[in-house]
């Protein structure tokens, strides 16, 4: 059941990985039972499709971090928000 769960996980980031911010897509990482392949994952998704995310997406990711990375949440997962936060902004200007 586990394998499956993982398969349908890299399943999810492979559709998602076209570079289109889709915040379920990342909520839908948040399932992932393992708080080091969710970390991972949850990561893989900002540097994939971060870019693609406007400010408004960006700070309703970092509102539920913390409810959906549990105790995968870290420094380094709310960085990654930041530092697209701070490019969609540029972006936007």
């Amino acid at each position: 059941m586990k394998w499956l769960f993982i398969i349908l996980v890299t399943a999810i980031f492979v559709v998602s990985a076209k570079g289109q911010c889709e915040v379920t897509d990342f909520y839908a990482l948040s399932w992932t039972g393992d708080p080091t392949v969710r970390h991972m994952e949850l990561l893989r998704w900002l540097t994939t499709n971060g870019d693609a995310c406007t400010p408004e997406k960006l700070v309703g990711i970092w509102n539920k971090l913390s409810e959906w990375a549990g105790t995968a949440d870290s420094a380094e997962l709310r960085g990654k928000v930041l530092y697209y936060y701070s490019r969609a902004v540029e972006r936007a200007k």
